[in-house]
Order: C-alpha cells, then sequence, then structure tokens
C-alpha cells in the first residue's frame, strides 16, 4: 500500500472514530427543540405574503413562497438526518448545517422586512455537533463570517455586524458548552464503569493469591503433621510388644507433634478471621462522623449519655451501619447542612438516634439501605424508628438491647 493510500485510510478511520457510537437522550430534546424551531419559521413563511418576502435582492426577491419552503426544508432535514444516523462523522452534519442553513439565512437577509431569527437553534446546533478541529473551522465560520456576509448584503454598519456576530457567539458556546457537559459525563462514566471492573480485577487476583497461598501453607503444615504421626504410629505398632517404653516414649514424641501441628493450622485459621475491633463504639462512630463531616463539610456534634461497656460485635456493626446509612441519606437525599448524633447507654439497651436539618418527607420510601436497617435491628430483637416531615429534618432512632459487660 503507497504512503498516500495509507494516509487517505488513516484520514477516513479518524472521522469514523468522530463518530457518536451511541445516542445520549439530550440529543433528543436539542433535536426535538430545533424541529420546534423549524415549524416557528415554516409558521412565519407561511403566515407572510410574496411581498413580505421580497427585497432589493437575492433570494427572498423571488416571492416563490414554495420554492422557499422547500429550501429551508430541506436546510432543517438534510443535517438532522445526518446527525442522527449513527456512525456519520460528526464533520458531515456539520458542514451541512453551515452550506444549507447558512446560506438560506444569508439569502434571506437581504429582504429587511423578514423578522424571523432563522440561524439563531442552528448556531446552537453547530456548537452542539462540532467537535475535534471541525469546532474551529464551524465557529469561525458562523460567529465572524455569516455575520459579515449578512452586513454586506443588508449594508449595515460595523457596530450591527459586531452585535449579530456576539449573538451567534453566544448561542455558538451554549451549544458547545452542552456538548462538553455531555461529553464529560460519558467519560466520567466510563472511568467509573473501568476502575469497577479494575477493583474486580483486583479482588478476584488478591483471593486467588491468598487462596494459593493458604493452600500451600495448610499442605505442608498438615500434610507434615499427619505424615509424621502415620510413620510415628507404625512404628509404636512394631515396638508396643517389643519395647513398651519405647513405644511410650514415641507416643509422647507423637502428641507433642500433633499439638504443634494443631497449633499452626489455628494460627492459619486466625489469619484468614478478621482482627478484633480495638476501638470503643463511641470512638468507632465519633471517627465515622468526623470523617463524614470532613469529607462532606456538614456540620456534625455526637454526643454520649450514660457510662460506655463492651457491646457483642452484632450490636456495634448494626449501630455503625445505621450511622452510615442515616448521614448518606441526609447528605445525599435531605441535603441536611448539620446533624445532630446522641449515643444513650442505659443498663437494658444502647440507643443511636441521628436527627438532621434536611429537608425531610412527609411519606417516605423505603429503599434498600432502609429495610437493611430494619432487619438488621429486629435480627437483635431491636427496633428502629423514622420521623420525617417536609422542610423539618428526618429523625432515625435505632434501639438494641443488650446485656451489660464492663471492661476490666
Amino acid at each position: 500500500m503507497s504512503a498516500k493510500s495509507q494516509s487517505s485510510c488513516d484520514w477516513v478511520r479518524n472521522k469514523v472514530a468522530d463518530a457518536v457510537p451511541y445516542r445520549h437522550w439530550f440529543d433528543y430534546v436539542i433535536t426535538g427543540t430545533r424541529t420546534l424551531w423549524f415549524l416557528l419559521g415554516v409558521h412565519y413563511l407561511l403566515s407572510r405574503s410574496g411581498g413580505d418576502l421580497s427585497g432589493s435582492s437575492g433570494f427572498a426577491t423571488t416571492g416563490d413562497r414554495w420554492f422557499i419552503l422547500l429550501f429551508y426544508t430541506l436546510a432543517y432535514v438534510t443535517p438532522m438526518v445526518l446527525f442522527l444516523r449513527r456512525g456519520i462523522p460528526r464533520m458531515f452534519p456539520v458542514l451541512a448545517e453551515l452550506l444549507l442553513n447558512g446560506t438560506f439565512f444569508c439569502l434571506m437577509a437581504a429582504s429587511p422586512t423578514v423578522e424571523f431569527a432563522f440561524y439563531n437553534f442552528p448556531s446552537i446546533m453547530l456548537g452542539y455537533m462540532s467537535v475535534g478541529r471541525i469546532a474551529v473551522f464551524s465557529a469561525a465560520t458562523s460567529v465572524i463570517f455569516i455575520p459579515l456576509l449578512v452586513g454586506w448584503f443588508r449594508g449595515t454598519g460595523i457596530e450591527t455586524t459586531i452585535s449579530v456576530a456576539i449573538e451567534f457567539g453566544v448561542l455558538y458556546g451554549s451549544g458547545f458548552c452542552f456538548q462538553k457537559l455531555i461529553a464529560s459525563y460519558g467519560l466520567i462514566t466510563k472511568q467509573n464503569q473501568t476502575l469497577e471492573l479494575y477493583a474486580k480485577q483486583i479482588e478476584a487476583l488478591t483471593l486467588t493469591e491468598e487462596r494459593n497461598r493458604l493452600s500451600r501453607e495448610l499442605h505442608d503444615t498438615v500434610g507434615h503433621t499427619f505424615a509424621t504421626t502415620i510413620t510415628g504410629m507404625d512404628a509404636v505398632h512394631y515396638l508396643i510388644d517389643v519395647d513398651p517404653q519405647e513405644a511410650k516414649n514415641s507416643l509422647q514424641e507423637l502428641l507433642e507433634v500433633t499439638r504443634n501441628g494443631l497449633d499452626e493450622v489455628r494460627r492459619h485459621i486466625h489469619q484468614i478471621a478478621p482482627e478484633q475491633e480495638e476501638r470503643t463504639l463511641t470512638e468507632a462512630l465519633s471517627q465515622i462522623a468526623g470523617e463524614f463531616a470532613l469529607h462532606t463539610g456538614t456540620e456534625i456534634a455526637v454526643h454520649v449519655e450514660g457510662t460506655e461497656y463492651t457491646v457483642s460485635e452484632n450490636v456495634r456493626l448494626t449501630m455503625i451501619r445505621c450511622l452510615q446509612e442515616s448521614l448518606t441519606n441526609a447528605n445525599k437525599h435531605g441535603k441536611a447542612s448539620s446533624i445532630r448524633i446522641e449515643l444513650a447507654y442505659s443498663e437494658e439497651c444502647v440507643e443511636i438516634k441521628i436527627a438532621d436539618d434536611g429537608k425531610g418527607a412527609s411519606e417516605l420510601v423505603e429503599g434498600f439501605g432502609l429495610k437493611a436497617m430494619y432487619e438488621r435491628a429486629a435480627n437483635l430483637n431491636g427496633t428502629l424508628a423514622v420521623t420525617s416531615h417536609s422542610d423539618h429534618g428526618t429523625v432515625i432512632a435505632c434501639t438494641i438491647p443488650t446485656k451489660k459487660i464492663h471492661r476490666k
């Protein structure tokens, strides 16, 4: 393949890469609005007589209303079809919009009696459709060249031309900003999906490595212990009649080997099990609240009543999950600016109450998190109460019965 052919293939490949592989919902919103603008233009043209569309020169002087409508319809349909068809590079609808709508607007501008802003929404569409290097060309044409051409047709001064250029620049920039926002959102979504995939792969690799490590260690420990025990038992079987004392000594050694092997297996099992949490419940909840306040900017106050005592791991986990879910809901749904946390210890139970100043709701919808909180509390014979009012925040109270155990 020649260098020229290779260059042509690369050009086509790059242009196809600019094509949008899927449609964002806003694409249909903006094309629907573009259609509405087109219909308003059709209504304007139909409501005017031939004399209203006439002027000193140009396309509008023919007075042929149906020919004008045909050109206007073609200028609308062609860019929209190219834009909505998947796999077509963005440069083609942009060029069609510039060529057809730009020409139509310039020729209609020759008539001083035409008042409808035919080119306003096409300017927004140009900004929305323009990506990459084509954006520079379309912006220069739409914001600079077309206003200059219209000014020349109409014979207006530089002030009017600059005013039209600024107007088209604002409209073009609005469409371009919308396109960039949607592209950024799509990029963030794609990166999040990639991160989730990497996290799952890392987790799978970690589990595989840990499984292989444990299998090797257990194989070495258990295999060595059982092999030694079996060999020793065979020797004891022969010695028990010949030399009972030696058999007893061998059994004692086998007992020691077996105990050591059991201790080694236990050590491996303890490595699998999670380590015991050293922090108290109050310390754990305070740390969660502090980190949440630091990262979200929410004002959080923690108040503790009663003398703290040790609670079971299940109670501890339930309290932590209740606080985490309540803080998340207060920030995400309630938009709370301040939260008060009350943790109360009594002889019979431990209670946590989370009150926020968020929006609240007259009718709460139980999502997955709230249902999980109810289930956790019910599994420990506890209760969960949720009170919420519109514009008065939400209060969540979780009470779990406990058996008081003081730290020594």
